[in-house]
């Protein structure tokens, strides 16, 4: 049914405003990776995807409209128009553009959505096919990858395509938005109308973009207020239902405070985000068991004795840095960056990279009796689309800012350019030089013009001990230092003031839910490890560890560790291992 009420005003293009933002993140603008296994990620990721043929990401829209196309589609998931990726790979490739300009992205980027443009039809519609299984969704990452390259890129036929295929959307998409349940857990009862409560972000983003007020209009209507309300209230329902999508429509809810200010988003996402910390999530910081979320009393416990389909990873992980920085930038809270670098770490970071032929990692499995790191068995399915996003946020979840200083979220060889103000002497770089967690020695260098004075916090995570140090030209800096809060010195710096901080990285058992305190994780720092080549720690080893999950693991139990256990992020592909123990009686 056409909503009749909602008018177009002129596009406008508007400088996203800082709103309710106490934090900002540098968007992809300025920060630069380091050599490190972050680095080569991303550089593989931006050569696949910047190596996928034009007339093969087009070719379904050319032949629906009639545009004679070339070559031969991608085939997989995207030839089949299942959850097609091609918002989600226009949008991902206007972020890798951003951070990285030296690469050829930028113009892949302004010739896709050209050539797209063409397959539009005149009433807007839009699709790879005339066949797709999720209306609602596609529409969803079409926005936000039309977002990215109006945001990033400046692409100005972005925005009039988006208003485009809006007008179709309001016109035409199924209005019934049912819930999800047990039974259905992607929620909707029409055709390709699954995951409808995800839509609001990327409107919301378009309205703040453009000024044009058919977008938040349009975002009210796609408000998920009976699964958002569980959490305002503290009486969340979520048993069963599909979990990367009812953790991406959290973010939702946080642009919704981003626009409104309605203290009641800020208080869903909150809750949810300590909901899903205290009953959801593994050690890696996945979660969704099957795609699912879990009974809150014991189901994630249970879930490893066979559920080898452990973590949606790409799509999970992109889900999670999403929610993370929204929060960080709402409250300016650090302890919000702890599920960041687990992700980081754990989730995208230890995936398989995605490979030319469409090969993707998906599920990550952390069965009790032994895991293995496997592709999909079909070419270019959703997490193929996350992956590139994800991959591309390491430029936007390392550094944070606010009026006044820097803050620095995440340990990992990189430099950021900050500009304090819009003169030639107020740009600061911060260089970082690290091998965490490995020894928990990070390294800054500064470099600015002059003399300058300002605060620069440290993110200390809520694992670490009492041990932390910090040091400025190697003396100790008198500065407060609490795990799970910002560390924040003020003073005068100048440029090749030194900061040298050390985070001992915690060797510790991390217990899957409170319901099953024996069957645990080795953990040190953020990274998971597991015992490589499918064998666990002997039964002796085992009972040694009885009665120390949380705590730091004795010395004697380290070096046993040390011996026959890896990061989970260094596992390639087939090889064996175990993540879960349980301890005996």
């Amino acid at each position: 049914m056409p909503i009749t009420e909602i008018k177009a005003v002129p596009m406008a293009k508007t400088v996203r405003p800082a709103g309710h933002r106490r934090l900002r993140t540098f968007n992809y603008d300025g920060v630069r990776l380091l050599p490190g296994p972050f680095q080569r990620q991303f550089a593989e990721a931006e050569r696949v995807y910047e190596g996928l043929a034009d007339d093969a990401l087009l070719y379904g829209f050319r032949q629906r409209a009639g545009l004679s196309p070339s070559g031969e589609s991608l085939g997989g998931w995207y030839g089949n128009d299942i959850f097609n990726a091609f918002g989600q790979f226009v949008g991902g490739m206007a972020r890798m553009a951003k951070a990285d300009p030296e690469s050829g992205l930028r113009a892949k980027v302004d010739r896709l959505i050209g050539e797209w443009g063409k397959a539009i039809g005149q009433d807007g519609y839009f699709f790879y096919s005339r066949k797709p299984n999720a209306y609602h969704y596609f529409y969803e990452k079409m926005m936000g990858g039309l977002n990215d390259a109006y945001e990033y890129l400046g692409n100005e036929q972005a925005p009039v395509l988006a208003s485009r295929i809006t007008d179709w959307a309001i016109t035409h998409l199924d209005r019934r938005r049912t819930p999800a349940s047990s039974r259905n857990p992607v929620g909707g009862d029409g055709i390709g109308d699954n995951e409808w409560y995800t839509l609001a972000e990327n409107l919301y983003r378009a309205y703040e973009l453009t000024g044009d007020a058919k977008y938040a209009a349009f975002a009210r209507t796609w408000h998920y207020d009976s699964y958002w309300d569980g959490y305002i209230e503290g009486r969340p329902a979520v048993d069963g239902l599909h979990a990367y999508s009812h953790v991406n429509t959290l973010s939702s809810a946080a642009m919704a405070y981003g626009v409104t200010g309605d203290a009641k988003y800020l208080r869903c996402i909150v809750n949810a985000y300590d909901f899903l910390q205290d009953t959801q999530c593994f050690a890696t910081g996945g979660y969704g068991p099957g795609e699912r979320l879990e009974d809150p009393g014991g189901g994630l416990g249970e879930a490893l004795e066979d559920q080898m389909r452990t973590f949606e990873t790409p799509c999970g992980s992109w889900a999670g840095f999403k929610l993370s920085k929204y929060l960080m930038e709402f409250t300016g809270e650090s302890r919000y960056g702890d599920w960041i670098e687990r992700l980081m770490y754990n989730g995208i970071g230890a995936a398989l990279p995605v490979r030319s032929n469409g090969d993707t990692f998906y599920y990550a499995d952390y069965r009790k009796s032994g895991g293995l790191k496997f592709y999909h068995w079909k070419q270019w399915p959703c997490c193929s689309g996350t992956y590139p996003q994800a991959v591309a946020d390491y430029h936007d979840i390392i550094y944070f800012h606010d009026n006044e200083g820097l803050f620095v979220n995440l340990y990992l060889p990189s430099q950021v350019t900050w500009r304090r103000d819009d003169t030639p002497d107020g740009i600061v770089r911060l260089r970082q030089e690290t091998n965490y967690p490995d020894d928990g020695v990070v390294s800054f260098t500064l470099e600015i013009a002059h003399g300058a004075s300002f605060p620069l916090s440290f993110r200390i995570p809520a694992w670490a001990g009492n041990d932390v140090s910090i040091k400025v030209n190697g003396v100790d800096a008198d500065v407060a230092v609490v795990p799970g809060a910002w560390a924040t010195i003020r003073r005068g710096w100048s440029s090749g003031d030194r900061i040298q901080l050390l985070i001992p990285p915690r060797l510790r058992l991390a217990p899957i839910d409170h319901q099953h305190p024996d069957r645990v994780a080795v953990v040190q720092g953020p990274a998971v490890l597991v015992a490589s080549g499918g064998r666990g720690p002997s039964r002796q080893l085992l009972t040694q560890w009885r009665g120390t999950p949380g705590s730091t693991l004795p010395p004697s139990a380290v070096n046993a560790i040390h011996r026959q256990f890896v990061r989970f992020q260094a596992i390639d592909a087939g090889l064996p291992y175990l993540m879960y123990f349980d301890l005996p009686a």
